[in-house]
């Protein structure tokens, strides 16, 4: 601890060896990688040479209240204050709502929808350069990570099935309607090309802003070296986009505050009280799935589902008090690799990026959300709909920061691109910062098992420290 702030330092004697750069030694690659997927979950390792000894600085991120109690206060405070509104004149409230409560929210939005559209290329275009080279991929990686993406596509698509019957969405089934959707996909697949680079930051066209970054991070893992200033940039960009974003989620309880007195003034907190149809049908989504993984691992190694849901408990936990993938890091690989027997090999690579490549309840989340809201607010909902609703959710849950409040600026993204009216985001937003919680705490779950699965298909499963009670 030094200045307030938690430390992690290492220290080795002898010649110089800087294990955060890939020199060309046999595991440089690896490093190189390491050092990048922990800058992507905000921890930054730093290198040092002193007096002969190699030496690591790990700074750690600074212990802070808990953020269910601050949300927790924000929420009962917005609730005396919204209450107390029916005792003052109308005039007042009125005019509260209009010059001080709607120009609050505004701003906040406006700076939501300011930071949204580089925050999402960079996340996306970061995080592809952040596997490592293409040889690091083909070695490593190239199986986790489509397993990780179309295992959480596969979900999110069953989420849309069951949440569309649980909410009674009908899709239009007439002729005209159906071939209208099918020249509405292939519509949506061309609109998702951009005519310039600039456009689709200026027009907030998420999906154009994506595939752009996924041609740049693409093109710089495979260049390499040859383009290391510019992936040097890129990366140094990314982090401060992610520290600004950091700054702006501190704000998140007093916005919380001023959505729910603005909620209870305007008369629309109705929008919330009638969400539980959404609210059961995410538990009983994440329920299922969450089920049917534990049920699949334990019968593929012969273990009882509830000692491998004990063994998930201690990640579960620091999951759900604090909303951050980062803070449960150091829980999870304990988890992995001491109580679970995965490979100190696979986790060190497979942990970081499942967190960043691997959130499929916050996924399922965003679409149950989305597809509720467009009920709400009567916005039709056919096949080519959904289908982008399931391709925005699994891009935006992947672009999402590791950081309590992290998701706030995506349903910004997510409503303009579905079409859902701006009213909508008050009640998402409230909504989400409650079942932020939970959908970290099962993400982090689900990762685990999917990484044990994968180390019993490579051989990487100790099954005696898997099977020790």
């Amino acid at each position: 601890m030094q200045f307030g702030e938690p430390r992690l330092w290492l220290e080795v004697p002898g010649e110089v060896y800087d294990p955060t750069t890939n020199d060309g030694a046999e595991n440089g690659d690896f490093s190189d990688w390491s050092t990048r997927m922990l800058g992507n979950i905000g921890l930054y390792p730093i290198y040092a040479y002193v007096n002969g000894r190699n030496q690591v600085l790990l700074k750690l991120k600074r212990p802070q209240a808990n953020p269910v109690a601050r949300l927790l206060i924000s929420f009962l405070l917005a609730v005396f204050v919204g209450l107390l509104g029916g005792l003052l004149p109308g005039s007042f409230v009125d005019a509260a709502v209009e010059n001080v409560i709607e120009p609050v929210y505004d701003a906040f939005m406006g700076v939501l929808s300011t930071i949204a559209g580089p925050m999402v290329f960079l996340a996306v275009a970061w995080g592809i350069y952040g596997i490592g080279d293409v040889s690091t991929l083909g070695r490593i990686g190239k199986k986790m990570l489509m397993r990780f993406l179309l295992i959480t596509l596969a979900m999110v698509a069953f989420s849309a099935a069951v949440a569309g019957v649980l909410l009674g969405v009908s899709l239009v089934s007439d002729q005209r309607a159906q071939t209208s959707q099918l020249f509405s996909i292939f519509h949506m697949l061309l609109d998702i090309f951009p005519d310039n680079m600039v456009s689709p930051f200026l027009e907030g066209n998420t999906m154009q802003i994506i595939l752009e970054a996924i041609f740049v991070g693409g093109a710089l893992l495979v260049l390499g070296k040859q383009t290391s200033a510019i992936s040097v940039l890129v990366e140094q960009l990314n982090y401060v986009v992610n520290f600004i974003m950091e700054l702006i989620t501190r704000l998140v309880p007093w916005f919380i505050f001023i959505v729910m007195v603005q909620m209870f003034w305007t008369d629309s907190f109705q929008v919330i009280t009638q969400s539980w149809t959404a609210v059961a049908a995410f538990l009983l989504i994440v329920l299922l799935l969450l089920g049917f993984a534990l049920m699949r691992v334990a019968q593929c190694n012969s273990i009882s589902p509830l000692l491998l849901l004990r063994k998930c408990s201690e990640t579960f936990i620091v999951a759900l008090t604090t909303a951050s993938s980062t803070a449960t890091f150091g829980t999870a690989m304990h988890c992995c690799q001491r109580k679970l027997g995965i490979g100190d090999y696979l986790s060190n690579f497979g942990l970081p990026l499942g967190i960043v490549f691997y959130p499929p309840t916050t996924a399922a989340y965003f679409l149950i959300i989305s597809i509720y809201m467009a009920t709400v607010y009567a916005v039709e909902i056919s096949l080519a709909w959904l289908l982008m609703a399931v391709l925005i959710c699994s891009i935006l849950a992947i672009a999402s920061p590791p950081i309590p409040g992290g998701t706030l600026f995506c349903y910004t993204v997510l409503f303009l691109q579905l079409g859902i009216p701006e009213e909508g985001l008050v009640a998402a937003m409230a909504l989400d910062v409650v079942f932020d919680f939970l959908a970290t705490a099962i993400n982090m779950v689900m990762l685990e098992l999917e990484l044990l699965r994968q180390a019993q298909g490579i051989g990487l499963l100790d099954r005696d420290i898997l099977k020790r009670r």
